[in-house]
């Protein structure tokens, strides 16, 4: 049978989804809690929030925020019930704030880069730090890939539907992601070492989470349908934060 999920319509939220994610990671959680803290931020992009001093908290903060987001995005999600769409957009923009978030704990314990290895960067026990860092991070985004599972699974009536509404938004959020890094002000070379790892790396888990979804039948099927006003919202936003976000915003300082 043809998959009657809407591709266009799952590649628009992903599109959106993912430009929020970032910015409330980068603006949000970086950016506000740097004005907050006393700091002054000289340059937004998509990639990086820049400013005058370091700062454990604000480095704390992207990460932060995207959880609690993520969380309350995935509540909300159940709480759509049968509107199909609302409830697929909160999914996905779920899905993109927690799956990075728990991921960098896992990054910066391996790798010994990224917010969280600035967060420990000086402190006592470093060893041990990474390591429990690593642990905690992976534990957490296995836990999460779990419940995103659970929650997805209504829109999954047999495996091969996971392709349109698991796989298909992970590289489309990723190429999007791609998209505004290539004119980060920094350089080809942050996108590399930054962009990439951070948008394929961080939601790698919707490549394998419906391996860990439930193996019963879902009590209810739900579609994502073909809507106009997601396209044209994707277009807006996705041009939009391409244009301003991937150049940056430099501020006055």
């Amino acid at each position: 049978m043809p998959n009657p999920h809407s591709k266009a319509t799952i590649v628009s939220m992903a599109v959106i989804a993912s430009a929020l994610a970032t910015l409330l990671h980068e603006g949000l959680g970086h950016g506000v809690t740097a004005a907050l803290r006393g700091d002054v931020v000289t340059e937004l992009t998509s990639n990086h929030l820049s400013s005058l001093r370091p700062d454990r908290w604000v480095d704390a903060a992207g990460t932060i925020v995207n959880l609690i987001v993520g969380s309350g995005a995935l509540c909300a999600s159940h709480l759509a019930g049968k509107r199909a769409n609302t409830r697929y957009f909160l999914w996905i923009l779920a899905a993109l704030n927690l799956l990075p978030g728990a991921g960098y704990f896992l990054f910066s314990g391996i790798f010994g880069f990224g917010d969280w290895y600035q967060v420990i960067l000086g402190l006592p026990h470093q060893v041990a730090l990474r390591v429990g860092m690593t642990i905690f991070g992976a534990a957490l985004y296995v836990l999460v890939a779990r419940l995103l599972a659970i929650s997805v699974h209504p829109f999954v009536p047999d495996r091969s539907a996971y392709n349109f509404v698991g796989r298909l938004p992970y590289y489309a959020a990723g190429l999007f992601s791609c998209a505004a890094g290539i004119f980060d002000p920094l350089g080809i070379k942050l996108l590399f070492v930054s962009t990439i790892p951070a948008a394929f790396g961080g939601s790698s888990g919707l490549l394998w989470a419906d391996s860990l979804m439930p193996r019963t039948v879902p009590e209810q099927n739900l579609v994502v349908h073909r809507s106009r006003l997601w396209w044209i919202a994707a277009i807006v936003i996705g041009s939009g934060y391409i244009v301003v976000l991937g150049r940056g915003i430099a501020f006055a300082h």
